[in-house]
């Protein structure tokens, strides 16, 4: 009979490197959201940006809906309580439509490939 030495047992060493490895991913995490949080107040509005140019400031502290139009279609934003999102988009996948409700320091952003759109805080 074979023995299957190709089984290796971990051993203490083992564990404490994904443990560091681990607890360095959570530090890097941490770091990322409180950096969000914290400059969660610079951020007064949202760009709308066609192919990289900004074609549309949007105040996030006025409330209303907004239409964009573009060449080969058009969108439309509701600003309410420093929060975004998008309805009535008339491409065919409405991937935009589904990203939802984007609160002010969020780091979720909005694409609408179709129309060549990008939605960004700023």
């Amino acid at each position: 009979m074979a023995s299957n030495n190709s089984v290796k047992k971990s051993s203490k060493k083992d564990y404490m490197i994904i443990g560091g490895l681990i607890l360095i991913l959570a530090i890097v995490f941490a770091g990322i959201r409180l950096n969000s949080y914290l400059n969660a107040d610079k951020i007064t509005k949202i760009e709308v940006r066609l192919k990289d140019e900004v074609i549309k400031e949007i105040d996030l502290s006025v409330d209303g809906d907004y239409e964009i139009e573009v060449e080969h279609g058009h969108l439309h934003i509701r600003v309410e309580n420093e929060a975004y999102y998008v309805y009535d988009v008339d491409c065919p996948d409405k991937i935009c439509e589904s990203v939802g409700i984007v609160k002010k320091g969020s780091e979720k952003l909005i694409v609408c490939l179709p129309n060549n759109i990008v939605i960004v805080q700023a």
